[in-house]
């Protein structure tokens, strides 16, 4: 019993001074710095798994044909390449976002105290650097009170699940039996209890039902930050809860459309010929009419005017013919225009359309590939950027334990 009561002595005399200059308020904000740093360092990498996925992918696919929309209408001739090439540039946006929210989170409270510092000449500076991190929150009322950092983490988090929603919608409609552009596979879809022949691709509905989640989380915390007085208030430890939830939330829906999209059939043949039936080449017509001497307007009335006659007809336009085009353009235009046999099937063939593409970014099959290289090299970039960061925080915690193991040796 005499010894107990040592220990216990001992333990308020020796241990009780480690809590000189420390209070509950910046030790709190420490640790959830610390947690959302890991974290944030694993969302980065899913990120970038997925982005790999999506460029995969596309170079599978530079040269399918699609139809492109606006307005849900049928807009231009594009490829499956194209639209999976986009939704990469918005990942790397998001991944961006992620990253710059870790650059801001990755700074020490620790040494703040309650609200004002302490008395005791603590070093801030090697506390820091002894937990990893690359600065301080330095003025201490922010240090203990400030959580914006939790707020910008759900709020790169709410956007990127936004892009997953959007991804997974597309996904859900072209799985449709009236499109038929793409088939989920089967360990991402579900049948009906009831109707045998459905085949619901369910991973992709819950990940756009998950988005919901995660904004109503981002709601939810900034709601609780937005009144609070300044300094540190108990409302705060309800902060921990919304991140944690957004954050398992985002990273298996990462897991889940990578994927999806990695044993995504794509249906190219489906694609190709709801291409050529579409009036998608239209725009292509206009700009071969450009070429002979109309003003874009103008080529774009005529064109126009014979989409309209070719839709009220039910003819599509591959069945267009010189002789129509000269004839509208006499009636619409007042002028006379040639168009060969040869440029109008050149106008109106979509895969001479893609080809013909030259602007910067657009659908073409080798513009499509030069930017699945480039990116393909900034997703290594960022990967060896992330990996090195995490070694250098495992090299942060072996320093840590040596320089503790000095004290207690």
């Amino acid at each position: 019993m005499g010894s107990g009561i040592y220990r216990s002595r001992l333990s308020l005399e020796i241990g009780g001074k480690l809590h000189t200059g420390r209070s509950r308020n910046d030790q709190i904000v420490l640790d959830h710095r610390i947690n959302l740093r890991r974290e944030l360092n694993d969302v980065s990498k899913d990120v970038i798994i997925f982005v790999d996925v999506l460029l995969e992918k596309a170079a599978e696919n530079s040269h399918s044909l699609m139809v492109g929309y606006t307005h849900t209408q049928h807009a231009q001739i594009t490829s499956f390449g194209h639209y999976l090439v986009a939704h990469a540039d918005g990942l790397l946006r998001d991944l961006e976002r992620v990253r710059g929210c870790y650059t801001r989170l990755n700074n020490s409270p620790l040494g703040a105290c309650a609200l004002a510092g302490s008395s005791f000449p603590l070093d801030r500076k090697r506390t820091a650097d002894l937990l990893g991190f690359t600065g301080l929150v330095e003025n201490s009322i922010d240090a203990v009170s400030s959580r914006d950092f939790a707020v910008e983490t759900l709020m790169c988090l709410a956007i990127l699940m936004a892009n997953l929603s959007r991804i997974s919608e597309d996904l859900v409609v072209w799985s449709s039996s009236e499109f038929g552009y793409v088939e989920v596979a089967d360990a991402y879809a579900s049948t009906s209890s009831v109707m045998p022949q459905k085949k619901n691709p369910c991973t992709l509905e819950l990940i756009r039902g998950k988005t919901g989640t995660v904004y109503g989380e981002l709601v939810n915390l900034i709601t609780t930050v937005k009144g609070l007085v300044t300094g540190y208030n108990r409302d705060l430890q309800e902060v921990k809860k919304p991140i944690w939830i957004s954050i398992d939330t985002t990273k298996d829906c990462l897991k889940i459309l990578s994927g999806v999209v990695k044993t995504l059939k794509v249906n190219r043949e489906r694609m190709y010929m709801a291409a050529c039936e579409s009036y998608a080449s239209a725009i292509d017509l206009a700009e071969e009419l450009v070429r002979k001497g109309l003003s874009f307007r103008e080529s774009h009335k005529l064109v126009g005017t014979i989409v309209r006659e070719s839709v009220a007809a039910k003819s599509p336009l591959s069945d267009m013919t010189s002789a129509v085009i000269e004839r509208h353009a006499k009636e619409t235009l007042g002028r006379n225009i040639t168009l060969s046999s040869k440029e109008l099937k050149r106008a109106l063939d979509p895969v001479t359309s893609l080809n013909a593409r030259r602007t910067v970014g657009s659908a073409n099959p080798k513009e499509v590939e030069r930017m699945i290289k480039e990116r393909r090299k900034r997703l290594t970039d960022s990967k060896r950027s992330i990996e090195a960061e995490a070694q250098r925080l495992d090299k942060m915690v072996n320093s840590l334990i040596e320089v503790v193991r000095s004290f207690t040796e």
